[in-house]
C-alpha cells in the first residue's frame, strides 16, 4: 500500500482492539482474527479498510457534513422515517467521488489484494472514480 495513504487506508494485520477509533469496530475485529489465527494455520481472508480518517476526508471532499445534518435534522424532528433518511443517506454518499490521491490508494491497494488472493485483475470495479 502506498505510504502516504496510511492515514486512510489499513490492512486488517496491522489493526487491532486498541484501533477502534482508527477503523471501527468490525474492522478492528477483523484484525485481532488475523493477528490471532492466521500464525495458527487458519486462513482469514486479508483486506483492507478505510479508516476514520479516510471517511471524514471523504466526507469533506464531498460537502457532505451539511446534508447529513440536515437529514439527521429532519429524521430527529419527525419529518423522514428511518427507512427514508437511511435511503437518502446512501444516495448522498454513493453520488460523492473519491479524491485522486484517495482513489488512486483504493486502487492499489485492491490490486495488492487482488495479487494475495492470486485474482489479480479480478477485484476492482469502476466505482472509485464516479
Amino acid at each position: 500500500m502506498l505510504e502516504s495513504a496510511q492515514a486512510e487506508l489499513r490492512w486488517f494485520e496491522t489493526l487491532g482492539k486498541d484501533d477502534v477509533a482508527i477503523a471501527g469496530g468490525k474492522n478492528a475485529s477483523l484484525g485481532e482474527l488475523t493477528r490471532a489465527l492466521s500464525p495458527r494455520g487458519i486462513r482469514v481472508p486479508p483486506g483492507f479498510a478505510v479508516t476514520a480518517e479516510g471517511y471524514r476526508r471523504f466526507i469533506a471532499a464531498n460537502a457532505l457534513a451539511p446534508v447529513i445534518a440536515r437529514l439527521y435534522a429532519d429524521f430527529a424532528a419527525g419529518r423522514a422515517d428511518l427507512a427514508q433518511t437511511g435511503a437518502a443517506l446512501r444516495r448522498a454518499v454513493l453520488a460523492g467521488t473519491w479524491r485522486d490521491d484517495s482513489a488512486a490508494a483504493i486502487s492499489a491497494a485492491y490490486r495488492q489484494l487482488g495479487r494475495r488472493v492470486g485474482r489479480e485483475g479480478h477485484l476492482l470495479g469502476g466505482a472509485l472514480h464516479g
